[in-house]
C-alpha cells in the first residue's frame, strides 16, 4: 500500500464535528499548524521504510523523521536483562514517549510503554504500548483493570516497563513560577510496590511553549489536541536525558504507602535535573600551605605512656585501639599531632584551613579524645570535648564556646548547654576509616566518658557537609534535614549568623523531600545516586541521627572550604536504649529517667 493511500493516523476531519464537510485546502492547512501533518508524514515514512525491508524499530525511525535529537547520560543505568521498571517525568508529551522509546531501546528490546487512549491509534506504537486511563481517579483505577493486569504480567514475565506517571504533559503551575509536572498517579506506585522490582529514574529537560501552557491555564481538557503542534517545536532542540541509579525495592527502605512512594521517585527523577558540579568550585580559597611534617612515632608513643591510667577511657585490642581523654596541657606533642591530622583529613574531602597545622584558641581550654594505634604507633583519630558548664563560667562566658563563633544562643539555649559537650573537630585518619572499628571505638571512648561525668546529659555540635559534594546534594540534605530532624522549638532559640540561604531545591522537590523521604536511608540512596562517586552522607551525620539527634540551626563556614555546617544535639537519656547501654553502660542515665 502506497503512502497516499494509506489511512492517516491522524486525520483532523474525524477530530471535529462536521469535519467531513471541511474544504480539503483548510483541512491540510490546520493540520499543518497543528503539527498533525507532520505526524502522518513521518509516519508513513516509517512504513515505507519497513515496507522495503527497514529492521529499525518504530522509536528510532520516529525520532529520525521527526527529527528529536537528545544527548543522554547514564544509558549503563538500565538493566540488560529482567524486570524493571523506568520512570519518567513528562515534560513534553509524545516526543518524551519517543525518545523514551527509542533510548531504552538502545539497551534491549523486550519494552512496553504505558500510554493513554489518544496514543491508541499511532499503528506503529501498537506492537509495544499498553494502553491505561492515567488521567482519571479511582473510577478511572476501576476502568483499567486489564491494563494493570497486562503491566503486571509484563513485569512477572521478566520484561522491561516504562512509565510516565503524571500521565500528561508539564504545565504551568502558579505555586512554583514554573512548569511542573502533574501528580504522579499513585496506581503506578502500587504497580511498583506490588512486583517489587529496580526502578529506574529518567529525567528529560525542557518544557511545552507558552501556546501550550496557556492554553493548558485557560482549558485544560483541550490540551491534548496541541500536543502534536509541540513536536515541530520539539524538533529544533537538543533534549538532554539524564538516566538515575537502579532503585532496588529489597536493598531500600522504600516508603510503605504508595502516596509516599510515588513522591519518592517523583524526586528521583526531579533530582537528575540538577547540576553534578562538587559545590566546591566556588570556595576556592587560593594556594594552601604545605602541612607539616610528623612530630614522630617515638615522641608520641612517650607522650602517651606518660599519661595517668584514669585517662584511657576504651580499646579495642583485636584493632590494636586504645582512646584517652586528656587536657591539651598534658599532650603538648600529640596537640601538634592532632593538628597535623586535622589539617591533612579535612583537606582530603575538600575542607580545612589550609594552613600548615589546624590548631586554633580553643584548644587549649578543650578536653580532646585520642584514638591511638598500638601497633602501628599513631595517631587513628581524635575529637575534641568543650564542657560547655566549665568553658561558660570562664571570663569569656558563652563565647569560650567553638560554636558560638558561628551561632547566637539565647538564654534558653544556654540554660540547656550547660549539661552538654560540645564535640567537634572529629576526624578519622584516612587510613583508619575503611575500618568499621575505629567510628565504634572512638565513640565507645565517648560513652565511657559520658559514664565517668554523669552530669552531662547532651551532646552538640555540628556536622560538615563538605563543598565536595554537589549543591544538590547538599540542598537534599538540608531539606531533609529541615523537614524531618529539626528541633522547631529550641531552633526558635539560635540564630545562625551565616545561613546556608543558597541551598535550595525547586519548591516542588522541597515538597516532595517532606512527603516523599522519611528515612535517613532513602535520603542516603538519593544522595549517592546524585555523586559522581556515589558517596552517601556524612558517617558522622548519620551515626548523630541514629542516636535520635535533633537539628537546632544551620550555617556556612567560609574560613573551612565553605562546609555547611548542621548544628546537631543528642539526648543520650533519650538515645535508643540499646545504643545507650552500649557506649555508656547501662547504669548512664538510669536516675534521671525514673
Amino acid at each position: 500500500m502506497s503512502a497516499t493511500e494509506r489511512k492517516k493516523i491522524t486525520d483532523l476531519t474525524e477530530l471535529v464535528r462536521g469535519g467531513k464537510h471541511l474544504p480539503k485546502w483548510f483541512v491540510l492547512w490546520a493540520e499543518k499548524k497543528l503539527g498533525l501533518h507532520a505526524l502522518n508524514v513521518a509516519h508513513n515514512k516509517i512504513e515505507d521504510d519497513w515496507a522495503n525491508g527497514c529492521t529499525d524499530n518504530f522509536f528510532k525511525l520516529a525520532c529520525k523523521y521527526l527529527n528529536l535529537n537528545y544527548e543522554l547520560e547514564g544509558l549503563e543505568n538500565i538493566p540488560k536483562e529482567g524486570p524493571c521498571v523506568i520512570v519518567s517525568n513528562h515534560p513534553h508529551g509524545m516526543s518524551d514517549g519517543l525518545m523514551f522509546g527509542d533510548i531504552v531501546m538502545k539497551v534491549r528490546s523486550d519494552v512496553r510503554i504505558v500510554v493513554n487512549e489518544f496514543l491508541h491509534h499511532v499503528r506503529g506504537m501498537r506492537p509495544y504500548q499498553i494502553t491505561v486511563d492515567v488521567y482519571g481517579g479511582e473510577a478511572a483505577v476501576r476502568a483499567n483493570m486489564a491494563g494493570m493486569r497486562e503491566m503486571l504480567k509484563w513485569l512477572k514475565e521478566g520484561h522491561c516497563l516504562l512509565i510516565f506517571p503524571s500521565g500528561s504533559a508539564a504545565t504551568w503551575s502558579w505555586k512554583d513560577r514554573r512548569v511542573i509536572d502533574d501528580p504522579w498517579q499513585t496506581n503506578m506506585a502500587g504497580i511498583i510496590r506490588k512486583t517489587g522490582v529496580p526502578v529506574v529514574p529518567v529525567h528529560f529537560s525542557g518544557s511545552n511553549g507558552l501556546f501550550f501552557q496557556t492554553i493548558s491555564m485557560f482549558a485544560k481538557g483541550l490540551r491534548s489536541n496541541f500536543l502534536a503542534r509541540e513536536i515541530l517545536r520539539d524538533g529544533r532542540t537538543l533534549h538532554k536525558v539524564r538516566i538515575g541509579a537502579p532503585i532496588c525495592a529489597n536493598t531500600l527502605a522504600i516508603p510503605e504507602d504508595t502516596e509516599s512512594l510515588s513522591d519518592f521517585l517523583r524526586l528521583s527523577s526531579m533530582l537528575l535535573r540538577y547540576p553534578q558540579e562538587s559545590a566546591g568550585v566556588t570556595y576556592d580559597s587560593g594556594p594552601k600551605a604545605d602541612i607539616e611534617p610528623s612530630v614522630g612515632a617515638d615522641v608520641l608513643e612517650a607522650e602517651i605512656a606518660a599519661l595517668p591510667e584514669s585517662c584511657l577511657y576504651a580499646g579495642n585490642d583485636a584493632a590494636h585501639l586504645k582512646v584517652y581523654a586528656a587536657e591539651a596541657s598534658q599532650i603538648p606533642h600529640l596537640m601538634r599531632e592532632i593538628g597535623i591530622r586535622r589539617e591533612e583529613t579535612f583537606r582530603a574531602v575538600g575542607e580545612g584551613t589550609g594552613t600548615a597545622i589546624d590548631l586554633d584558641d580553643y584548644d587549649p581550654h578543650y578536653v580532646h579524645l585520642i584514638m591511638w594505634n598500638t601497633q602501628n604507633r599513631e595517631l587513628a583519630g581524635a575529637y575534641r570535648i568543650g564542657r560547655t558548664d566549665v568553658l561558660m563560667d570562664s571570663a569569656k562566658g558563652i563565647k569560650a564556646v567553638y560554636n558560638a563563633h558561628f551561632f547566637k544562643f539565647g538564654d534558653k539555649v544556654q540554660k540547656l548547654l550547660r549539661r552538654g559537650l560540645e564535640m567537634g573537630r572529629a576526624f578519622i585518619t584516612p587510613r583508619y576509616q575503611r575500618h568499621p572499628a575505629s567510628l565504634d571505638t572512638l565513640w565507645q571512648g565517648i560513652g565511657h566518658y559520658l559514664s565517668r561525668h554523669p552530669q552531662y546529659r547532651y551532646l552538640y555540635g555540628t556536622v560538615s557537609v563538605s563543598a565536595e559534594y554537589t549543591s544538590a546534594s547538599r540542598s537534599l540534605i538540608l531539606s531533609y534535614l529541615r523537614h524531618h530532624c529539626m528541633d522547631n522549638d529550641l531552633a526558635q532559640d539560635i540564630t545562625a549568623f551565616n545561613p546556608p540561604t543558597k541551598l535550595k531545591l525547586l519548591s516542588e522537590d522541597d515538597r516532595l523531600v517532606k512527603r516523599g523521604v522519611t528515612d535517613v536511608r532513602q535520603l542516603c540512596h538519593l544522595v549517592s545516586a546524585t555523586e559522581k562517586d556515589g558517596k552517601s552522607i556524612p558517617v558522622l551525620l548519620r551515626q548523630y541521627l541514629r542516636l535520635g539527634g535533633v537539628m537546632l540551626s544551620f550555617g556556612i563556614d567560609e574560613d573551612f572550604g565553605g562546609t555547611l555546617d548542621c548544628l546537631v544535639l543528642v539526648d543520650m537519656i533519650k538515645a535508643p536504649e540499646r545504643i545507650r547501654k552500649r557506649f555508656c553502660g547501662k547504669d548512664y542515665g538510669v536516675q534521671e529517667q525514673e
